[in-house]
């Protein structure tokens, strides 16, 4: 995967350049990128939870929502696995979601992780 340096930081999910395009400017950007922080907190670990009690429509809820917004500010292969994950979701048991979302849960936090160093950096 790519990854893309702003300032001294380098960042492999989210893409500010896209988010900041996209949203007109870095102080809208950081806007909602604080508002995603405080909503994907709670729902990656939402999500997890709903897959392992076998409720596959939560989890598809909430990786809708996530959909959504990942293609404002997120990387194309993230955005990618995203899209995956959730078509899968409307279809599959939570048992292969799961699978699946395993893989792509490090990756959320890693999107979340970088998001946090963006809004600290106060750039």
């Amino acid at each position: 995967m790519n990854s893309q340096v702003v300032g001294t930081q380098v960042f492999m999910y989210l893409d500010v350049e896209r988010g900041v395009g996209m949203m007109g400017s870095e102080a809208a950007l950081r806007k909602i990128l604080a508002a995603v922080v405080a909503s994907m907190s709670a729902d990656v670990p939402s999500i997890d939870a709903a897959l392992q009690a076998g409720d596959v429509v939560s989890a598809n809820r909430l990786l809708h929502a996530i959909k959504g917004y990942m293609p404002i500010f997120g990387r194309d292969a993230l955005i990618e696995r995203v899209v995956a994950v959730e078509k899968l979701s409307k279809t599959e048991s939570a048992a292969v979601v799961q699978a699946l979302y395993r893989q792509l849960e490090p990756e959320l936090h890693g999107l979340l992780a970088e998001i946090q160093l963006f809004l600290s950096s106060g750039q």
